[in-house]
């Protein structure tokens, strides 16, 4: 049997490919929970758009567009494998992954073969267990017996899913999370905390930009230890150090928070962490101190030019925002 395992990153996929477990692997390299993912473009109309938002404004993309596009051919080729099985976890960007790849499979001529999935939150023998990137080989080919089929109500969920993802309107995922999700038992919460990662109604921070706030305020000064105590806010992590560090430059270009020596300064994303990195000190401003205290919002402090799947958020227009309090998006006319 000619089998292809797709899973998130290069950790698991090399743990993968050194264990029992047959096939080829294909890493699923993208960290969807950030950057903008616009409605009506194919897979590969939107790795060109990934790799340039991922490269960042003053890189070449091209090394990372090569990546994408034979990513995608990869998964192109799914119909010369008799099995093609999805290895992923609980969080929100191991969710969003599984979206993409099933809404694709969806609409793929797939007859002559098997879609299964491993999808697990918990390991026994890892009780902080954040991922399957933690496990080893032996305890990866473990999995093997959790597998389950795809079935086509995973398939049909999965599509819906990820046309409300890339909607402009973020309202269609509220729509969507209505849905009888059992079969894809952790996708409920993962997007529901996508839907924090919106501007809240109340403060003008997002979840993780108020979390931040609050650590420096209980003087977490190194970006290090603000990324590993951010990581312990979270019951399911997500999110990356990089875009960690972008919050701490974006709260003290706000100036909500400030860095010693200044201006906050952290490596590109394919560049090696300099000793000097850590040797940085963040610590609040006076506004921070106000806008965490509920004395003001951020709305006007902090410079909103980015994308949520589908949804463009910037400052210059009227804004999504999050209402925690009744679980529900409206736009902020500026």
């Amino acid at each position: 049997m000619k089998v292809l395992n797709i899973t998130n990153g290069d950790g698991a996929a090399n743990t993968i490919k050194q264990s029992t477990v047959p096939g080829d692997v294909l890493p699923w390299r993208d960290p969807m929970h950030h950057g903008p993912f616009p409605k009506g473009l194919s897979l590969s109309e939107l790795g060109p758009l990934r790799a340039e938002y991922l490269a960042g404004p003053d890189a070449d993309a091209t090394d990372a567009k090569r990546d994408f596009q034979l990513r995608d051919r990869h998964l192109e080729a799914v119909a010369n494998y008799d099995k093609v099985t999805l290895w992923f976890e609980h969080d929100l960007l191991d969710q969003l992954q599984i979206l993409q790849i099933l809404d694709w499979c969806s609409r793929a001529p797939l007859e002559d073969t098997q879609l299964a999935m491993i999808c697990i939150d918990r390991y026994a023998e890892k009780p902080d267990f954040r991922g399957i990137g933690q496990l080893d080989a032996d305890q990866m080919a473990s999995l093997v017996p959790l597998e389950q089929p795809v079935t086509e109500t995973m398939l049909a969920l999965a599509a819906v899913g990820w046309a409300a993802f890339r909607s402009n309107d973020p309202r269609d995922l509220l729509t969507f999370l209505d849905s009888d999700l059992r079969e894809l038992p952790f996708l409920a919460d993962a997007l529901r905390r996508h839907c924090e990662e919106f501007p809240n109604a109340a403060t003008g921070l997002t979840r993780t930009e108020m979390q931040v706030l609050s650590l420096i305020g209980e003087r977490v000064c190194s970006p290090r230890d603000l990324f590993l105590k951010n990581m312990d806010m979270e019951t399911a992590l997500f999110i990356g150090d990089w875009p960690t560090y972008q919050v701490i430059d974006a709260l003290c270009a706000a100036g909500l928070a400030m860095c010693e020596p200044s201006p906050f300064r952290f490596p590109s994303f394919t560049s090696e962490v300099p000793p000097a990195f850590d040797a940085q000190r963040v610590s609040l401003t006076d506004v921070g101190r106000q806008v965490l205290s509920g004395e003001r919002d951020a709305f006007d402090l902090v410079r909103r030019d980015g994308w949520l799947g589908g949804v463009e958020i910037t400052s210059s227009d009227a804004l999504w925002t999050w209402n925690k309090d009744v679980a529900q998006f409206a736009r902020r006319t500026l």
